[in-house]
């Protein structure tokens, strides 16, 4: 009997979604790889579906090794499942029907044709097979979303939230552990900072000078020149902030305030929101900043504004999109 070994996975965009399915066949010194998707389909599937296409490439009864990533598939054999639920007319123990029945019916004749010593293989790691095999999966997904894209259809792109642990609670920011169910059904984890948002304040004078305020920051270690700023209080509204952080920290006062956009400042692990408005018709009076705020108030014209960024002495990224944001409403391009 020939000595086959056997790689499979199979991966979903979305659980139900499109899914793929991959495989590789060795056998003395030769490699053949298969593959293949489905429209609309689940990730057990594309696991149970792999080993099927698989093995039907065996033009005759081979021992086989196979190896595979998918507890579902290789549970299904070597802790008895099958036989189980053949003894029992393929009704599990809760009285129902088995999912995915006639996958595992085709899975059950071909193990009567075949010895398959089914064998358990980490995801994603260090296995060359297994992740050979992965690739194949997802190449299938991509090569039909690309097609389906051409003709308009796009995928989705949505990670769904299956566990969420709170990991630190501080004073500004808030962080947890995401557990999360990727587009090709796989898990995965995400940290994510949870941030109140706040408001930035563009200020404006009548020579078109900008108010900036300077202020030394511990997690860079420096003094940074930026715009007015502050975080939100529970529930407030992001204009009243933005009023309240430009006259506490400067003495001003805005006869009139504009919102103009709001950013997503790291999106890759927080929330955080900042909402900057632009304030103009400005009237000076005494600052009034937090007992742990040291800054003093600065008015810049906005070309030396450029060059400090240019020559990299402003690195505060909101600051930066402010000051063009800025320049863009002195020109006229942005109007108030």
């Amino acid at each position: 009997m020939k000595k086959v070994t056997i790689y499979t996975d199979g991966a979903c965009s979305g659980n139900p979604g499109v899914g793929g399915w991959g495989a590789i066949l060795k056998y003395g010194g030769h490699e053949k790889e298969i593959s293949g998707f489905e429209e609309n389909t689940t990730n057990n599937r594309m696991e149970l579906l792999a080993a099927i296409k698989a093995l039907q490439c065996l033009k005759e009864p081979c021992e086989v090794d196979l190896y595979s990533d998918s507890a579902y598939l290789v549970n299904g054999f070597t802790k008895g499942w099958v036989s189980n639920w053949e003894a029992n007319g393929w009704i599990n123990s809760q009285k129902e029907e088995v999912k995915n029945i006639e996958l595992w019916k085709q899975l059950n004749d071909l193990i009567k044709i075949h010895k398959v010593n089914w064998i358990k293989v980490k995801g994603h790691s260090d296995n060359e097979y297994n992740n050979r095999c992965d690739k194949l999966a997802t190449d299938e997904i991509k090569k039909y979303q690309k097609e389906q894209k051409g003709k308009g259809y796009f995928m989705n792109y949505e990670e769904k939230t299956v566990d969420r642990k709170q990991i630190y609670n501080g004073n500004i920011i808030n962080v947890e552990r995401l557990t999360v169910t990727l587009p090709n059904g796989k898990e995965a984890t995400r940290d994510l900072v949870l941030h109140p948002g706040a408001s930035v304040v563009i200020p404006i004078g009548n020579d078109g000078s900008i108010y900036m305020v300077r202020q030394y920051r511990k997690p860079i270690e420096k003094v940074s020149l930026e715009l007015p700023a502050g975080k939100l209080d529970p529930g407030e509204d992001p204009e009243v902030c933005a009023c309240r952080e430009l006259h506490e920290e400067t003495g001003l006062t805005a006869g009139k305030i504009k919102h103009i956009i709001s950013i997503h400042t790291t999106p890759g692990f927080s929330n955080e929101v900042l909402h900057l408005y632009a304030a103009t018709e400005l009237q000076e009076g005494d600052a009034h900043t937090d007992e742990d705020e040291f800054l003093t108030t600065e008015k810049i014209k906005i070309g030396d504004l450029i060059n400090l960024i240019l020559n990299h002495e402003i690195t505060d990224a909101k600051t930066i999109i402010g000051i063009f944001l800025a320049e863009r409403i002195l020109s006229g391009e942005i109007k108030l």
